[in-house]
């Protein structure tokens, strides 16, 4: 065996010694991790056969004891940390409520949150792909942003979702020409009233002064919109009996002066409009 061989090898036990150390230290620091004592409440009511998941993000408060060697980047990389949490679906209208910490530690780590990242997803069938979702946010910064919403003496501020399912003919190849939808969530005013531009919505949340959090709750309602909407501009025209999908041309996948409808396929069903299925 020459020189060259057994260097080789020997940089690849002490690659392996220094990955399992690192695993090792990595697996001890894991058992000091532990949240703060401040934390926020985020509660809700969702709408049946929803569910939400909510990350939490963090970012390190003393970056000198946060840095950990990233074997994939062969360099050191500074820690990050989250907290996730979700409700489940339920099969009829329900109440939520999770507790989400503003800080944590590992070690000498400290990190606060700066963000909570909120995904709604609703199903609308039985199959697996019969799911979708929709995104929105929590922020929370190092000052009170100017604007930002205010909370009620009892410490309750309160954002309303209005969810929209827009329909589809799908594309994918194991279900080409079968109804699929995309789920819309956009921010209400307090009377449930959105904003007439599609262009203008936002997606649901606000953003909050890291200071004025703890101990309070950031209510979400959500709402489902029960009328549906065709997820593409001109692609189905309202009929008495329903939507009905146009033919498009090589030109254009748009419905045309003289349209020309096409069928579907629904729930087994060769259809002709939506939601429907006969005439």
């Amino acid at each position: 065996m020459n020189k060259l061989t057994l260097l080789y090898l020997a940089t690849i036990t002490l690659t392996g010694c220094s990955l399992t150390g690192h695993l090792a230290k990595e697996g001890a620091l894991s058992l000091t991790e532990r949240n703060g004592r401040e934390h926020f409440t985020l509660a809700g009511e969702l709408p049946a056969n929803f569910m939400l998941q909510a990350t939490t993000k963090y970012a390190p408060l003393t970056p000198e004891h946060c840095k950990v060697y990233d074997y994939g980047l062969g360099r050191e990389v500074m820690r990050d940390g989250y907290e996730q949490e979700e409700t489940g679906y339920r099969d009829r209208p329900h109440e939520f409520k999770l507790k989400i910490p503003l800080n944590k530690s590992i070690g000498l780590c400290r990190m606060e949150a700066y963000q909570v990242s909120l995904l709604i997803r609703g199903r609308y069938g039985e199959k697996d792909w019969q799911t979708h979702r929709a995104l929105g946010g929590i922020g929370i910064a190092a000052t009170r942003p100017q604007g930002a919403p205010e909370f009620s003496a009892e410490g309750v501020y309160t954002m309303h979702g209005y969810c929209t399912w827009l329909f589809q003919m799908s594309k994918a190849r194991s279900r080409l020409g079968e109804i699929s939808k995309i789920l819309s969530c956009s921010e209400t005013d307090e009377t449930w009233q959105l904003d007439p531009d599609f262009g203008k919505r936002r997606s649901i949340g606000d953003t909050f002064g890291r200071n004025e959090l703890p101990g309070k709750t950031v209510y979400l309602q959500v709402r489902e919109n029960l009328v549906e909407e065709p997820s593409m501009y001109r692609r189905w025209i309202e009929t008495d009996g329903g939507w009905k999908p146009c033919k498009g041309t090589e030109q254009s996948e748009r419905c045309q002066s003289s349209p020309v409808f096409q069928t579907f396929k629904m729930n087994g069903e060769e259809c002709t409009v939506y939601p429907r299925c006969k005439e």
